[in-house]
C-alpha cells in the first residue's frame, strides 16, 4: 500500500484503493488489509481491466466473465460492486479501445529514452546528450518521466548508491524495471510487447495525475496497491506526487531518500534538464509535439528500436489521439 502524495498525511478514511493488474490477479494482499486500513474502502480496478484488455486476448474474448472471476475474492471479503458492473466495464473497454490505447502509450517515448540511457553501450554518448539537450526541444513535457530519466542517467554512473534505509542499490531497481523480462511477460526483444508492458508498469504511478487533471474526484483518500518492487520501493518513493487544492497534481523529487552528496547532484541534474511546462491548446499541436519527441528519441538508435517506436506510433498512439472516452 502506497500513499502517493508526499505533502498529504495519512488520514482515517474513507479510502479509494487504485489496483494495478497484479493486485487484481493475485489478491492475497487482501488478507492483511484490515490490519492497515480501518476506514471505509472503495476499490478502483479500472487500470487493471485496461491492462488486461490491451494485453490479453483471452480476456477480450470474455471480458465480462473474466472480470467476474477476478472480483470473486474481493466480494468474498465483503466488497460490493454495482449490479451489472462487469458487463458495463466490458462494454466500456470495447467501445473505448482506441482511446485507451492512446492514453496507455502517452509516455512510451520517455520509456524509450530511459531504456536508451540505462542500456547504452559503452562509448554510446547519444542517449546522455539527448537527455541533456531535451530542455531546448519543442516536445511534450512529462516532468515525472523526465526526472526518472535523470535518475537513470545518474544511477547508471553511480551504481552502488542506495536509498536511505534500503539494502539494495537504487540502480538494481531501475535496471530490473527497464530490462527485458522473458519469464512471465514473454519479452525477447525491444518491441511493441515490451513497450506496452513497461508503460503498463508505470501506469499506476502517472495515471492518477492524469485523472485528477481531467476532473476525476476520488471516492476517498487515494491509496495505490502494487506488488511491483521497482514501482513501490524506487519510483513512487523517489518521485511521489504533490497535491495542492485548486492545482493539478505534480510530481516531485523527494530529496530525503538519498544522502546529501547524491541528493544535491541529482537535484542539480534535474534542474538543468526538466523544462518549464508550456501547455498546448489544440490536439493537433499536441500531436505535432509528440511527433517531434518521437523523432528526437530515435536519433542514433538501432533499427530494431526505431521500428518498434514507429509501430507503436501507428498502431497505438495516433488512431485514438483525437477521440474522447464515451
Amino acid at each position: 500500500m502506497v500513499w502517493p502524495f508526499r505533502n498529504l498525511e495519512k488520514g482515517q478514511g474513507p479510502y479509494e484503493l487504485f489496483l494495478d493488474n497484479n493486485a487484481v490477479v493475485r489478491s492475497e494482499w487482501l488478507r492483511g488489509l484490515k490490519l492497515k486500513v480501518t476506514g471505509g474502502i472503495a476499490l478502483n480496478p479500472t487500470l487493471a481491466w485496461v491492462e488486461q484488455w490491451l494485453s490479453n486476448a483471452s480476456f477480450r474474448d470474455n471480458a465480462e466473465g473474466r472480470i467476474n472471476d477476478f472480483l470473486a475474492p474481493f466480494i468474498a471479503e465483503g466488497f460490493c460492486f454495482p449490479v451489472g458492473y462487469a458487463r458495463a466495464q466490458a462494454r466500456s473497454l470495447e467501445s473505448n479501445e482506441r482511446a485507451w490505447k492512446t492514453q496507455w502509450m502517452l509516455v512510451y517515448l520517455y520509456v524509450v529514452l530511459l531504456y536508451r540511457i540505462v542500456k547504452a553501450r559503452k562509448g554510446d554518448s547519444i542517449p546522455a546528450k539527448l537527455l541533456a539537450e531535451l530542455r531546448s526541444q519543442d516536445v511534450p513535457i512529462f516532468s515525472g518521466c523526465i526526472m526518472l530519466c535523470c535518475l537513470g542517467s545518474y544511477l547508471r554512473k553511480n551504481q552502488k548508491v542506495r536509498l536511505v534505509g534500503d539494502d539494495n542499490s537504487a540502480y538494481s531497481y531501475l535496471n530490473s524495471f527497464i530490462s527485458l523480462h522473458g519469464s512471465g511477460k514473454g519479452e525477447s526483444q525491444f518491441d511493441e510487447n515490451y513497450l506496452r508492458n513497461r508503460v503498463g508498469d508505470l501506469s499506476l504511478w502517472y495515471a492518477l495525475g492524469s485523472l485528477l487533471q481531467n476532473g476525476f474526484r476520488p471516492a476517498g483518500e487515494s491509496v495505490l496497491i502494487t506488488q511491483d518492487k521497482a514501482l513501490s520501493k524506487f519510483i513512487l518513493r523517489c518521485l511521489p506526487g504533490v497535491q495542492i487544492s485548486g492545482l493539478p497534481m505534480a510530481f516531485t523529487f523527494d530529496e530525503r531518500v538519498f544522502d546529501d552528496e547524491h541528493r544535491d547532484a541529482i537535484i542539480e541534474q534535474i534542474e538543468a534538464v526538466v523544462p518549464t511546462v508550456s501547455p498546448t491548446q489544440t490536439r493537433q499541436k499536441q500531436l505535432e509535439r509528440m511527433s517531434s519527441l518521437r523523432d528526437y528519441v530515435k536519433r542514433g538508435a538501432d533499427q530494431e528500436l526505431v521500428e518498434a517506436v514507429d509501430r507503436v506510433w501507428e498502431e497505438w498512439l495516433t488512431p485514438g489521439f483525437n477521440l474522447s472516452f464515451q
